[in-house]
This record gives C-alpha cells, structure tokens and sequence, in this order.
C-alpha cells in the first residue's frame, strides 16, 4: 500500500472515529440527513469541492475515476473530495461490485 493510501485510510478512520463521538454525544451527522443543495450552500463551498460537485451533478452517476478524468485531477484527490461532500450530506454514495458510484442528492 503505497504512502497516501495509508495517509487516506487513517484520514479516513478518523473522520469515522468522530463521526461516532458526534453520535454518542447526541448529534445527527449530516450523512443522517440529506440535504439539497442550492446556490449559497454551493458559493460557500471551497472551490474544490464546488469543482467536484458540479462535475459529479453533470455526470449523474459516476466512479471517482469518472470524476478525476472530467476535472483532470488525480482519482484519490477526487476520492477526498467525494467522500467529504458525502460526509457533508450531497452525495450519496454506492457500491455496486467493486466500484463505488456518487450521486448528487438534490440540487436547485
């Protein structure tokens, strides 16, 4: 397992590790709770992640592949990004196989 595979997979932990904490505390995560997304919340967003959520919305469906080749980004990049998003409540998120598909949720 290459250097940033490691760094994304304890990243990764840990988010989950907070995710539990918020929970236990008695506080909904926004992956609990799905959200659409319209301008403001869009504008507020960095302007990566506006990249990724843009593009994910005009592929519909797509891979992080899929996502990294429309915004010329590496895939573990786009990875971060996508699960962030998810975390925040915009995506959803999908395994079908061995893939992993996102999914804008709403968008007005």
């Amino acid at each position: 397992m290459s250097e940033v595979s490691q760094r994304i997979k304890k990243i990764e932990e840990r988010l989950d590790a907070l995710e539990g904490t918020i929970k236990a505390l008695g506080f909904s995560s926004s992956r609990d709770q799905p959200r659409s997304i319209n301008m403001n919340d869009l504008l507020s967003l960095p302007s990566s992640l506006q990249k990724t959520i843009l593009t994910a919305q005009s592929l519909k469906d797509a891979t992080s592949n899929e996502v990294a080749e429309k915004t010329g980004r590496d895939r573990t990049v786009e990875t971060i990004y996508l699960n962030q998003l998810v975390r925040l409540g915009y995506l959803n998120k999908e395994r079908r196989g061995r893939k992993i598909y996102f999914k804008v949720l709403q968008y007005y």
